[in-house]
């Protein structure tokens, strides 16, 4: 199909999303109407291991509003997905808690408050046991059992290539070093929440989500009700934030759908920040204990790592956040890096804490903290910069086998190192370091080269590995598009309709995209893995492709042209050679709908195409660098970021703005997670950061202005888009730990865990002053 050059992909084209959401007049699933609604509220549980003695609901059930009370006996159900893992977390505990925060016992009343006071009133009777908290501990006592007698080690990978033990030996220089990664979470604008309403007349439950994947939600309602799948429609509203923690199945929406069913009456549970912060899948617990061989020049022959992951009490689902930081970390290790041996140890444990699942970046920001930490001690043992080393082992033949075996297509990966560091003048800030040095500053550069594997099948998201769209033109020539996806902010309206539109030469504004209802979306794997404009985009590109080769074949006749010869643009088919031959494109449409006769007996009635698209590969890898410059106060702790640049190769942009809000975003939780953020428990298994009072977030005045620059490197994919919203929060991290450990080298300070606090540097700092030379 011919097109005329490009009008909308590639433009800043402002999102279309934004009218309603800066408004106010987005609808969230707390706004919507549900008449004779009942209100949940959970029990949860104060101890990270009790056995449940006794539950007497009396008081409660006496309370005005109050309707029923529920406990496992009531909604038996387990989130088991048989035969992957041993243990399933059941929609309230049964018999036992183990963690704090695990839901009880469940309250329903006529409003939130009646039913917030009632679940005070229930009294539950605990039995303390002891509780395993400690991750390192965990992996050093394989007799603590979190199931007994289940294995508390409920992962263990083994991989090396071959000649890893020779390589090893043989090298000149080793290095040993434990990184660390502590608990965060996603924290999204909008808390989780679900409501259900069941229709007894068609034997329907309509089910609300806040989530990213609805076609999986109703697969997960139909298993775990019972139900076949065609009598569940899952309904997702505006949602306010997702990071991957809204793409697992929780206990609360079994047991909100369950209730609706069993109570005959619609059901709704909203959750507050506090039960967020105790009950959202957490993310990144890990250690790693890492050796490297390396040579006197800098190069790395072999990288041996021990990936260590806190699961939780039970594995999310359907996606265990640990399996996938740690089974995913070790495939890319090496990241951008030519490193030619790999040996890995994964060890995935129970603990007596909240199930981890995804957020954003997985494993990517642990794996480029691993891998930038290496290169930077690696420079620093031989005397080096920093970029030289990294100049000596960037990849830069394609395509490149790493040594997990990933094939990574072709990237950028040295041009776009280069093009970072021009863009902040490097060496003029190492000559700012040194004289800051003499004069007791402490500036420091850190950089990152990052790999992100994008567009997978297996990942939050489920294993679908395509997805889908469903295009009509309307008897208007205006376009309605359907899709499989799972949008959670990230401006899927605006991006598949500039796609759409530049395929069929209309007008972006004549595109509207639908999503997020089963009974009229495609079936899709919706939105995490990075993969919505690569394969989302994909599916939007060929039904538009199939679509406007309806149109062509009816504009064809109706002109009395060849049908190679009809080309559409700017909202009309015309013929090509002879633009006065052209018929308005809503004159096409109207005709095949409502002027059927005219379409002769070998073209259909009606404008309608439903396309799926899977991509020629298992994976394609976007790359990138971020480049910061710091200056860390040593007599407070305090770090100031001075510059940060950032160069990104995502293929083909759809929209460019949209990517660099995509890319602010994952730098200002970069900044989060390398300086702030961390779910802190106490020995006894009790969260203590259970307020954004404690549990710090990122403000305005902590994220420095970015400097963004693109390279382009098509992907093999239609359309040549590689994922992007993951590569910031992967790369950021470890280029602000890089800058801190750079600025604190003349003390020989080295942070390998994270987050590094004030506290933390001004502790390490002392330490280092205070240790016999």
């Amino acid at each position: 199909m011919e097109h005329s050059r490009p009008q909308w992909t590639g433009a800043r084209v402002a999102r279309v999303e934004d009218a309603r959401l800066l408004s106010g007049r987005a609808r969230y699933l707390d706004d919507l109407p549900l008449p004779g609604c009942l209100e949940v509220a959970f029990v949860r549980s104060p101890h990270a291991h009790a056995r449940i003695r006794r539950i007497d609901p009396r008081l409660a059930l006496a309370m005005p509003g109050v309707v029923a009370i529920w406990t496992f006996s009531d909604c038996p159900v387990r989130l088991l997905q048989s035969g992957v893992y041993p243990v399933g977390q059941p929609a309230l505990a049964d018999g036992e808690v183990r963690y704090v925060g695990e839901p009880v016992v469940a309250v329903f009343a006529a409003d939130r408050y009646l039913a917030e006071d009632a679940a005070e009133a229930v009294e539950v009777d605990y039995e303390p046991l002891p509780a395993y908290v400690d991750l390192a501990a965990i992996v050093e006592h394989p007799d603590w059992a979190v199931h007994p007698p289940v294995d508390n080690r409920y992962v263990h990978r083994e991989y090396a290539t071959e000649g890893f033990d020779q390589a090893f030996a043989q090298a000149p220089h080793h290095l040993r070093v434990r990184f660390r990664t502590r608990r965060q979470t996603a924290v999204t604008l909008e808390p989780r929440g679900a409501a259900a309403v069941f229709d007894p007349a068609s034997e329907r439950l309509t089910f609300y989500a806040s989530t990213q994947s609805p076609h999986r939600m109703r697969g997960d309602l139909a298993k775990f009700l019972g139900l076949p799948d065609h009598r569940v429609r899952v309904v997702v509203p505006e949602v306010g934030g997702g990071f991957g923690m809204k793409a697992n199945t929780y206990p609360e929406d079994i047991l909100v759908a369950w209730a609706a069913l069993k109570l005959g009456r619609p059901v709704r549970w909203v959750s507050d920040r506090m039960e967020s912060l105790l009950a959202d899948a957490h993310a990144r617990d890990d250690i790693h204990d890492v050796e490297v061989a390396f040579d006197g020049e800098g190069r790395i022959w072999a990288v041996a790592d021990h990936l260590m992951a806190d699961g939780g009490a039970y594995p999310g689902y359907p996606f265990s956040g640990a399996v996938g930081e740690t089974g995913l970390a070790a495939q890319v290790l090496t990241g951008p890096y030519q490193i030619p041996h790999l040996k890995t140890t994964i060890d995935c444990v129970f603990s007596h804490k909240t199930p981890l699942g995804a957020y954003r970046g997985v494993w990517g920001p642990i794996a480029s903290f691993v891998q930038e930490g290496i290169v930077d001690r690696v420079a620093r043992a031989v005397g080096k910069d920093p970029a030289e080393v990294r100049r000596l082992q960037l990849i830069d033949q394609f395509p490149y086998r790493n040594p997990a075996g990933l094939v990574y297509d072709p990237g950028s990966y040295r041009d776009s190192m280069e093009l970072a560091l021009k863009a902040i003048d490097y060496d003029r800030w190492r000559d700012e370091q040194r004289r800051g040095w003499r004069e007791g500053r402490y500036l420091g550069i850190g950089i990152s080269v990052f790999v992100e594997p994008s567009a997978m099948a297996a990942s939050e998201s489920g294993s679908i590995p395509y997805e889908a769209a469903t295009l009509r033109m309307e008897p208007s020539g205006k376009v309605t598009a359907s899709l499989g996806l799972g949008p959670t902010g990230q401006g899927h309206e605006t991006t598949m309709a500039q796609l759409i539109a530049d395929a069929l030469g209309i007008a972006v504004e004549d595109v509207v995209v639908l999503h997020g209802d089963t009974d009229s979306a495609p079936l899709g794997g919706g939105t995490g893995g990075s993969r919505s404009a690569t394969i989302g985009g994909g599916a939007a590109l060929t039904a538009a492709e199939r679509l406007g080769e309806k149109v062509r074949r009816v504009a064809a006749h109706l002109l009395e042209a060849d049908f190679e010869d009809v080309v559409l643009a700017q909202g009309q088919a015309y013929v090509r050679g002879v633009p006065s031959r052209a018929l308005p494109l809503a004159e096409v449409a109207r005709i095949a709908y409502t002027d059927v006769a005219r379409l002769g007996p070998e073209l259909e009635p009606g404008l309608e195409v439903t396309a799926r698209y899977r991509p020629p590969l298992p994976m394609t890898f976007s790359n990138g660098t971020h480049v910061a410059v710091v200056e860390v106060d040593i007599e407070t702790g305090l770090v100031k970021v001075l510059r940060y640049a950032v160069v990104n190769d995502c293929g083909t942009l759809i929209n460019p703005q949209i990517v660099e809000g995509q890319i602010v975003g994952g730098v200002a939780q970069g900044v989060g997670s390398a300086f702030l953020e961390e779910l802190a428990y106490s020995e006894d298994g009790q969260l203590t950061t259970t307020t954004l009072l404690d549990y710090r977030l990122p403000e305005a005045t902590d994220v420095p202005p970015v400097e963004i620059q693109h390279l382009t490197t098509p992907s093999a994919s239609l359309g040549g888009m590689k994922g992007m919203g993951e590569g910031s929060l992967i790369a950021a991290p470890a280029a602000l730990v890089g800058a801190v450990n750079d600025a604190l080298a003349p003390l020989e300070v080295w942070f390998s865990e994270i987050p590094i606090t004030p506290e933390a540097i001004v502790r390490a700092v002392r330490r280092r002053a205070e240790a016999p030379r």
